[in-house]
């Protein structure tokens, strides 16, 4: 007889268990031990239809609800400023900004962390390592996330070091590519590990590199990773979209014909300036820039010792030739100075995807682009290769 109530229960728990449906919604409950009361948090929600559901701390706990049509990357913000504003604390350590990036999907979710001191602060403040200071149970996806963020701390939060140094030494920028090519290696290596479509298409955006520091196998063997998923979902046609289009930016492209404008007024070809035999070096900068003059002490630095084998070029994309020959004149650089007529500075986005100043091409002695990008570290790196 026990037997048999136990064989029907079983059987009525599977019957259960069967008519059981997903949920189509998600319930995400949170404790942050340390928390004061009415302290203002967030879940920013990307995506086409961008969402925020805002609330407040109550006894340390939160809740929120809604929906999503697959897993997503999303943004928990703290910000108890307004409190301390109203209550007049002025103690550095008692406000809290803090980010949290977990992956949100329907149905049943739990929030946990030791304490609100634990957790990572947002903007310079941010800790890489304190992002084991917090679990987020309910989703298959963040579970696999997390997995990627522990297994990287090490390596993320050395470059984040780097990103931060003051002071740095010719070394460190050797040290910031290897280890860039290091979370590389270990990102390519989880997504191929991995078989979640969600967590992989974020992730993948740590492979998808400056134009011209890729060619054409790099592009394929990326397509490769995702080659076995059917999905429709928008994100992996957008991915898809992306290798077609950075296909257009491969290591040797050539560099196009432009004009540009001596500071004696003459106009003259772009590509008379590249000399045959030599690595050329073009700097796209402006006077208004304040990251593009922030940079001319290193590229001085790098003048000296590399100068003698790669031509330097600067070409301004002012649109005033008063304001470039007045910022020419303050910063005194020792390489040919050029700038770039109304024709080419609206071509050069088109030809070498170039979306923000300073940019550094870097050519081969055949005219063709095998470099592209913003941070003079890098561009230091690349040209070491030269020797």
């Amino acid at each position: 007889m026990k037997k048999r109530y136990l064989s029907f229960l079983l059987l009525a728990s599977a019957m259960s268990a069967c008519d059981m449906k997903p949920m189509d919604h998600f319930v995400l409950r949170g404790t942050i031990p340390g928390a004061m009361d009415s302290t203002e948090i967030e879940l920013a929600i990307p995506g086409e239809n961008k969402e925020r559901l805002k609330g407040f701390i109550v006894n340390e706990q939160f809740e929120f609800r809604g929906k999503l049509e697959q897993p997503t990357l999303c943004e928990l913000r703290l910000n108890n400023q307004d409190i301390c504003d109203r209550k007049n604390i002025k103690e550095e350590n008692k406000i809290i900004y803090a980010d949290i990036n977990f992956f949100v999907e329907n149905g049943e979710l739990t929030f946990t962390t030791p304490h609100v001191d634990s957790l990572p602060h947002s903007f310079w403040k941010y800790d890489i390592r304190k992002e084991k200071n917090y679990t987020l149970t309910g989703s298959p996806a963040q579970d696999i996330y997390y997995a990627y963020q522990q297994q990287t701390i090490p390596t993320r939060h050395l470059l984040r070091t780097f990103r931060f140094q003051k002071n740095k030494q010719p070394e460190d920028a050797k040290r910031m590519v290897a280890a860039q090519a290091e979370l590389a290696r270990q990102t390519w290596e989880f997504i191929a590990g991995h078989s979640n479509l969600a967590v992989n298409l974020v992730l993948v955006e740590e492979l998808k590199k400056e134009p011209f520091t890729y060619d054409q196998r790099y592009l394929d063997e990326l397509e490769q990773l995702f080659a076995s998923y059917r999905d429709t979902c928008p994100g992996l046609k957008n991915f898809r979209q992306y290798l077609k289009e950075a296909s257009a930016f491969a290591q040797g492209k050539p560099l196009q014909e432009g004009k540009v404008i001596t500071p004696k007024g003459d106009t003259l070809s772009l590509l008379a300036q590249l000399k045959a035999g030599q690595y050329t070096l073009i700097d796209f900068w402006a006077s208004w820039c304040g990251p593009c003059r922030a940079s001319f002490p290193h590229l001085r630095e790098m003048y000296k010792l590399h100068g003698e084998k790669v031509h330097f070029i600067s070409v301004s994309l002012d649109k005033e030739e008063k304001e470039w020959q007045k910022a020419m004149g303050e910063e005194k650089l020792p390489w040919s100075q050029f700038l770039a007529t109304r024709a080419l500075s609206k071509e050069v986005g088109k030809y070498y995807n170039l979306k923000s100043i300073p940019t550094f091409l870097f050519i081969d002695p055949d005219g063709k682009i095998i470099f592209s990008g913003h941070s003079s570290d890098e561009l230091e790196a690349e040209l070491a290769k030269t020797h």
